[in-house]
């Protein structure tokens, strides 16, 4: 049995911690606040004090965080891994994050005696519960080998992709899409409302067709409820999450001094959704909000 800690108990690491829990697995906490722990608990896992004893207790250590603001503390705070010695300890980054930053965890890491594996994850709260994520490892090899039995409980498949680095641009190349799917699923609701065609069979319509993205199937009563004004407040990936991932995806190809029209035009759409209110609303209502956005304009 594995010993495991989760450092990071958002959506995302509450959801892989009861999958862990589930499959019989020992796993300890530590979350900056502490109102997120008590479900999990009562579930069977162990609160820790502070990062330090969640290191101790540990021996493969799972880190989600929600931005860099949280990483950067987790890793170069005094209290963060940066002042511990690590020897014995896997460090198992999942946070989306820069490919420079990524790599600078990494050598946080190794400076502390410990081994670092990076594997955001594609997926969101529903296959993390159920062990059906995609992981994008990158790392040292033999260090990855070391993990593939807890990487085997949580993903429905994992990928080796080489120096650490290369999971953080995989993840971002796998967000992209997504991220403009929203926004053009929004642009073809209004050619269709506009042109006097119900909402919520346009909606069918374009699920049954050659268009639609995977995950929109499972979308379809989120974008009709948010159409309807019956947002559902539970996100699995919010509007602020997309933000945050597209200004890293327009980072790097900035670094690559090449002009990405596509992305930077969707950025434009979703950070005017957050400055009304979407904020925390799931990224899917996108589609809802640039609908009704562009009808307004066209009345």
């Amino acid at each position: 049995m594995l010993k495991i800690g989760i450092c990071g108990i958002g959506k995302m690491g509450s959801e892989i911690t009861k999958r862990l829990l589930e499959s019989n697995q020992t796993v300890a906490l530590w979350n900056r606040t502490k109102n997120k722990i008590k479900e999990l608990t009562e579930m069977g896992a162990k609160a820790t004090r502070d990062l330090k004893e969640l290191i101790n207790v540990s021996e493969i250590i799972i880190i989600i965080m929600g931005d860099d603001n949280a990483l950067d503390y987790v890793y170069k705070s005094p209290e963060g891994l940066k002042s511990m010695n690590l020897d014995g300890k896997i460090i198992i980054e999942m946070s989306t994050t820069s490919i420079d930053k990524i790599k600078s965890l990494e050598k946080v890491v190794n400076l502390s005696n410990g081994e670092f594996i990076e594997c955001p994850v594609g997926g969101s709260t529903q296959p993390a519960r159920e062990g059906k994520l995609l992981g994008l490892v990158a790392g040292n090899y033999d260090t990855f080998k070391k993990v593939e039995d807890l990487l085997k409980l949580i993903c429905r498949r994992y990928e080796y992709l080489g120096d650490v680095g290369k999971g953080s641009a995989m993840k971002l190349a796998i967000n992209l899409p997504l991220m403009i799917y929203w926004q053009s699923l929004g642009e073809a609701l209004s050619i269709t409302t506009n042109n006097g065609i119900d909402f919520d069979k346009s909606l069918d319509i374009l699920m049954d067709s050659s268009g639609a993205a995977k995950i929109a199937h499972l979308k379809t009563k989120t974008i009709s409820d948010g159409n309807n004004n019956r947002p559902n407040l539970k996100s699995s990936f919010s509007v602020s999450s997309s933000l945050k991932d597209m200004k890293l995806m327009i980072e790097e190809m900035e670094k690559l001094k090449k002009e990405f029209y596509v992305i930077k035009g969707a950025t434009n759409y979703v950070q005017e959704a957050v400055e009304e209110g979407y904020s925390e609303q799931d990224a899917s209502l996108l589609s809802v909000y640039i609908s009704k956005k562009l009808n307004s304009q066209l009345q």
